[in-house]
This record gives C-alpha cells, structure tokens and sequence, in this order.
C-alpha cells in the first residue's frame, strides 16, 4: 500500500555525508549512594602551572560537557558544597576535535555536624528536566518494602482511579515503561505486574508531558517510565533484603540483587519473593428507572485477596570492541492468587424489598508474566553517529478458576433458592516486536533520528460457565465464549533538533502509525476490525530568556488504543447482577495537546496546558429497567477537554529540612450522548503533593509524604476528594552496608474512595476502602561495593499494556 511505502520510506531518510563537530569534554557526577549531584563546579586545569583555563556546572541529572580547550595536558577537578573535591588523571589534548567521555565520576561526601544535627548536601527528590519531572526512588524511606504500583501513584502529578487506571494531571490515557519498553497491559494486568516488582530495585520514575517523535504515539496524557536500577559497579556486588507490612493481612517480601562486572561482560541477577494482599470493604447502591418493584439495588461487600510472588530478572550486556555492544535481558515473574468476594445485595425500591442475595465468590488464579529482550549498540563514528536496534518477545497467561454461590430470599413471597455456578477461563497473549533507531549529529549544534518498528500481538482468551445441577456441572452456551483478537502496528519517525542561538531550541518530529487489527467472538459471531492511518506531529520549541528563567512552547498529537480485552462481547460475570461487557466498536483515542513551560531560577516549573481529546472513552453502566441488571461497558464519548495548571517548587526550610512540593489544577469537561440525550460532567481537580526530606540527630533520615486530591471526573463517574500522609524513618549501620526502615502508609486512613455518578435517571454510589493503611519494617544489606562505573543502558518496547482481561 502507498502509505505503508510511505511509513518505511520515512525511516531511511538517512544522509551519506559526515559533518564535522568540534570536541568536548563529558561526563556526570554522583555521590556514594549513586545518586547524581547537581550545580557542582567543574574546572579544566592547565598543567604543569595549574591555572583554571576554562569551567562549567553540572545540570539537575549531574551531567557535564564543555568545549575542548587549547592543545595541551589537563585534569579536571570537581568541587560541591558538601563533598571533597575530586580530580581526574592527567590527559592530553593533541587537536581542536579532541574528545573525551569520562563517565560517571564518584564523589565522596563531606560531613559536618552542627548542633547534633547532621548537615549533608541535598538533591531534589523531585527535579523537571527536559520536558520530563523525575522523581527520585532509590534510598528514599517509603520506598523500602513498597511496589512499583505503589511508587508510581506517589509520582507528581499522578493519580489512580477506582479501576487502578493512571491520570497525571487529572487526565487518564497513560503509558507505562520499564527502562523505556511500553508494557501494554490491561489496568488489572498492569497492577499484577507492578505489584510484582519491588520499589527496592528502582533508580528514579520519570513522569514524561511531552514525548518526543522517537517514542510511541500511545499514551495521550503522556507516559510514565519506571527506570530500575543498572548493574553499573566493576566486580562482584551483591545486596540481600526482607521485609514485612503488617494491616490486615500481615504479608512478607525479601530479594537478592547480584551483579557482576568484569572486563567487557556486565551481568545481573535480580530474584524477589513477595507476598502482596488487598482486603477490601465496599458499600454500593444502584437506583434506575424500572418496574414497581426493581428500582435499588443495594450491595455490602468485602473482598479478601493474598497473592504469592516470585519473579526474577537477569540480563548480560557485551562490549564487542569501543564501537559496538550486544546484549540480551529476561524478566520472569509468575503469581499464584486466592481470593474471596463475598457479598449482600437486596433488590426491590425505596420502601420494600423484593429479593435478598447473599453471594460467596472463591477464586483461584495463577498468572505467568515472561518478557525477553536482544539488543545491540553500534557507534558508526567518532562525532556521534550511532545505531540501535531492539527484539523483544513477550508471553502473557492467565488461568483462572471461579466458583460462585448464590442464596436467594424472595420475602414477598416466601421462597428461597439457591445455585452453584462455577466458571473455567484462560488467556494468552504473544507479543512480538523490533525497532532499529539511527541517531546523526548534523554539527555541533543540531541533528537528527530517524527509526521504524513493528509488533504484533495475538490475544486469546476463553471462557467455560457452568451450573451445578443435581451433582453434575451443566455448560452454559450462554455464557460461555472464546475470543481472539489480532493487531499490527508499523509505526516510522524522524526528529530533527537545532540549537539555533544561545538562546533558542527547537525539535520537530513526526511519527507515524498504521494499525491493522481484528477480533472475532465464536458465540456472539461478532467481528471487530480496525485498519487506519495516523500522523502524530511533536513541535517543542525552547527559549533562554536568561540563565533563571526558561520558557518552553510544545504541541503534540498522541493516541490511546484501547485495552485488547475492552473489544471483547462476551459478558463476565461479577454478581448475579453485574456484568461487565465489552465493546468491539471502540475506537481509540486522540488526543491534541497544547503546552506552554516555564521555569525559574533552574528549578521551579510552571506547566500550562489545554488538552482536547477525540473519542474520550470511559466506563458507562446500563440497567435493565425489567430484571435489575447493570452490565459495565467502556464506550466512546463524544468529547472531552481540559486546562492544566502544574507547580514544582522545591523549598529548603532549614539546613536539615528539605521539601518538594507539586500543585495541579485542572478544569475537565465531558461530553457524551446516552439514549439520545446529552450529557455533560464538568469537574474542577486539584492535587497538591508534598514531600519533607529531614535529617535528624545520630543519622537517621525521616521522610514525610503529603497528599490532597481533589474531585475528579471519569466519565459519568465522580470520586470525591481523598487525602493521605505517609512516613518512614531510615537508620543506617555497620559502614552504611545496612539500612533499617520503617514506614508507614495512608496513616489516617484518608485514602476511602467515595464514587458517584448521576444520569438519565440513574444514580450510582459506591463507598470502599483497599485496607492502604500499614506499618512496614525492611532490613537491607550491601554484601560488597565497587567504587568503577560503567555505562547503562536502557531498551525500547512498547507492546505489553492492553493486554490481559
């Protein structure tokens, strides 16, 4: 096809020419923890006379770069408020296109102590970089024994809704990333996977507003990527953990973190065994316009769920020779999960009640996650120019066994029955994929990416419903179905960046998409098929008004397909009358994002923004007036727009006391057409999020996090305002190879979710609370440190998030 031409021509518009740069001097700087030093001085010295001929300061990641001086010998010396200065060995300069990467350099820390009170330096928790806000995970207190779930809803700006769906800024449509590698999950699948992945082995998480051209168009209100952290330390290193979290479950976790660096082989090994629990209570009343008797609907409810995670990542990475490295990576994660829903419904109106339901609902579940990767690295010259490719396979299975006991109490006319449903259903989903990326310098001051790719994900899944009926299990055909759904992506960008004055930056990109796919249901006969073309535009443009205030202008177009299990018709049962059912004429989001960043003296930021978005999709309940029954389907509303105001403002307020404080305000509206009728849900959010650094007496660290979130809108739906603090305190011994945490979550319990939703005559409430509150105690252990860097790396897939059911 022309277009199809089109894409793949697009990604070979690669010059033959080389064009000349001049040299530079690179590298960063971290502290002992690994963590980076920002605003650091660093000095070229002139030898033998040791005269200072030419300096720079270290940015908010810790990086450096310089132009080459004069023709001579040089070393290069590091000085920070708080640290010993640090020197580099001697090196020569032998001509103008000199140029020398001297990686990460380690500073030691210098401590002094005022009044019992240790005074360290500070690094933001929370620093905005580049179009991006990185929140900084690693060595914090509230991350020991925490999960990557649970770290990603403390992010800035980010929130999570009663279906475990991300929002930064209020605006749902998020993707997720592993080290740059989408996981394209369905809500619940993606929380399974995070909920498996300790906090303890993440670097920092990047909550990123406006993607370039060279990531995927998925993700409309932008992307969140979790960086875990590199095997980056030469010979052995090894660290042992443990925990336990004590609420109403009281649950278990411990790992072992192994590394090795020797020559050019780089390998780690990452083993975790956890136990993770969710005990929730829920009250809900549905109210619909119906017959005499069915208008209320009334639910208690109370869920008990303990799931028993292994996982394991190990990966190696092999420098061929100073230009090219391959490598290849592996995470393996599988759960075993029980719970138990039970539940009392009466159904009738107002002022009688017509049926009594009591339902007890067992489940056993085991889930097995395998994703691999192949990579490889090449420099094509010495000024810049290099290629990357990438081969990743993914392998998703879910079997599931559900066991269903109803009582019925018709009291208006005295009978009572009951029945045994049971139900059998299995998934699985193949995910393939492969990107080559091509990166130029054009000269010193601008270049260009150019990149294709292509995956494939085939989802299967089948569902078995049965009736116990005198001893035997009868096949339900009504509510029984298989499905299957099919979709390719070829997708092929070019970006082109230009540092056009000392005071203006420019990127364009464009990417493009063409997505294939189709679904088929054997019982509905139902076919769900999808073939369209998209261009997604990416526009930033950069101003250095002066070095305290930065202004930055963008505008990109981006897109949220759907979660593979949202085409499904077939109807999962819930309760006897709760059915979720899915859509296969959903459509995929676009979203039209207009941004305007500003920022003051290197590290407060304001972000304004006006998103419009076509085909907004969200969840819409539908009652039977007859029997009572509510089926839950995610279907496409006419619009919806909204006005962002975002602040990071990092405040020190004493020496020993440091804060990262985030505001978002949000304007959100919503239309949508039911039966006919319009129907709007306007809703003005806010967040403010707060996080207190302080050091106390006898080195100990004492973390406090804030949190007050306003109402937000979803669709029909409204969750009313919710507010949480959580602490922890960390002790370190024994040379600092021992770190003592202890933490608390959700202290007051502020974090009970109050749903609602009002229209056409239906009204919804739903009162619950996921047991947030707990206190935990983590011991870690570093067995063994190098003080040598290495590079390292991340990878890039973006096929594993709306998969899963």
């Amino acid at each position: 096809m022309l277009y199809q031409k089109f894409l793949f021509g697009l990604a070979f518009l690669v010059s033959p020419f080389l064009w000349s740069q001049e040299g530079s001097l690179s590298g960063s700087l971290q502290d002992q923890k690994e963590e980076t030093i920002p605003f650091a001085t660093v000095a070229v010295i002139k030898l033998p006379d040791s005269t200072v001929v030419t300096g720079t300061t270290t940015e908010l990641d810790g990086r450096f770069e310089m132009k080459t001086p004069q023709k001579g010998e040089y070393l290069l010396r590091f000085s920070a408020i708080g640290f010993q200065s640090t020197f580099t060995d001697p090196f020569r300069i032998s001509a103008p296109d000199f140029k020398k990467n001297f990686g990460t350099v380690i500073m030691e820390t210098a401590v002094t102590s005022l009044d019992e009170v240790m005074i360290k330096t500070w690094r933001p928790r929370v620093k905005v970089e580049n179009g991006k806000m990185v929140m900084r995970v690693q060595g914090t207190a509230v991350a020991a024994g925490s999960t990557a779930y649970e770290m990603l809803s403390r992010a800035p700006g980010v929130s999570v809704d009663q279906s475990g769906n991300f929002s930064i800024n209020g605006r749902k449509g998020v993707a997720v990333m592993i080290d740059g590698r989408m996981s394209y999950l369905s809500p619940s699948e993606l929380q399974a996977m995070l909920d498996g992945m300790p906090a303890e082995n993440i670097e920092e998480i990047e909550v990123i507003n406006n993607p370039s051209a060279k990531y995927d168009a998925e993700g409309a209100a932008g992307i969140l990527n979790i960086k875990l952290k590199k095997n980056s330390m030469s010979g052995f290193t090894a660290t042992i953990y443990s925990g336990v979290e004590m609420r109403n479950q009281t649950l278990f976790n411990g790992g072992l973190n192994l590394g090795y660096k020797s020559g050019d082989w780089n390998s780690f090994v990452n083993v975790d065994l956890s136990e993770r629990g969710v005990y929730r209570d829920q009250y809900t009343i549905r109210t619909f316009p119906g017959t005499v008797e069915y208008t209320r609907y009334e639910q208690t409810g109370l869920q008990e769920r303990k799931d028993f995670i292994p996982s394991i990542q190990l990966g190696t990475d092999y420098e061929i020779d100073e230009m090219n490295s391959i490598g290849a990576m592996a995470n393996i994660m599988y759960r075993d999960r029980r719970m138990d829903w039970n539940t009392k419904s009466v159904l009738g109106n107002p002022s009688e009640e017509y049926l009594n339901i009591v339902a007890e609902n067992g489940l056993d579940q085991t889930y097995r996650n395998a994703q691999f990767n192949v990579h490889y690295t090449g420099k094509l010259d010495t000024l810049g120019t290099k290629i990357s490719a990438n081969v990743d396979f993914a392998r998703l299975n879910r079997e599931e066994y559900s066991d269903f006991t109803n009582r019925y109490d018709y009291s208006q006319i005295g009978e009572q029955d009951t029945e045994f449903l049971n139900s059998q259903s299995f998934s699985d989903f193949d995910i393939y994929a492969a990107n080559i990326d091509f990166a130029k310098p054009l000269s010193e001051s601008s270049g260009f990416e150019v990149g294709v790719k292509t995956s494939k994900v085939v989802s299967k899944s089948k569902l078995d419903f049965y009736e116990l009926q005198e001893g035997d299990n009868v096949y339900d055909p009504g509510k029984s179905d298989s499905f299957k759904y099919t979709e390719e992506i070829y997708a092929a960008y070019v970006n082109y960046s230009n540092r056009l004055s000392d005071t203006w930056n420019l990127q364009v990109g464009l990417r493009a998409e063409q997505t294939v796919g189709e679904g088929n249901s054997a019982r509905l006969d139902e076919v769900g098929s999808r073939d369209y073309l998209e261009f997604f535009p990416n526009i930033m443009l950069e101003q250095n008004v002066s070095d305290n205030y930065k202004l930055n202008y963008s505008y990109s177009k981006r897109i949220s397909r759907p979660n593979y299990s949202y085409f499904n018709p077939v109807a999962f049962y819930l309760d006897p009358y709760s059915y979720v059912v899915g859509n296969p004429d959903l459509r995929a989001e676009i979203t039209s994002s207009y941004k305007v960043s500003q920022t003051f003296f290197k590290k407060y930021n304001l972000l304004l923004s006006y998103d419009h978005v076509k085909d907004f999709s969200a969840e819409v309940p539908t009652t039977n007036s007859e029997t009572g029954e509510t089926n839950f389907t995610t279907r496409n509303l006419d619009n919806s727009r909204s006005f962002t105001a975002t602040l990071v403002a990092p405040v020190e307020l004493a020496s020993f006391w440091n804060t990262n404080n985030n505001l978002v305000l949000n304007q959100q509206y919503f239309d949508l057409t039911l039966d006919d009728q319009k129907v709007s849900n306007d809703n003005f959010f806010y967040l403010f999020q707060t996080n207190h650094q302080i050091n106390l007496p006898w080195d100990i660290s004492l973390e406090l996090n804030g949190t007050l979130r306003g109402p937000v809108a979803y669709g029909v739906y409204n969750i009313d305002q919710q507010w949480w603090i959580d602490a922890g305190l960390k002790k370190s011994f024994l040379n600092d190879r021992l770190n003592v945490t202890v933490s608390a979550t959700d202290i007051f319990e502020g974090k009970r979710m109050d749903i609602n939703a009002a229209f056409l005559g239906n009204t919804i409430y739903i009162d619950q609370y996921f047991d947030e509150r707990s206190i935990n105690v983590n011991l870690r252990y570093r067995l063994s440190r190098s003080k040598s860097k290495a590079n390292a790396r991340s990878t890039n897939l973006e096929e594993l998030n709306r998969a899963g059911g």
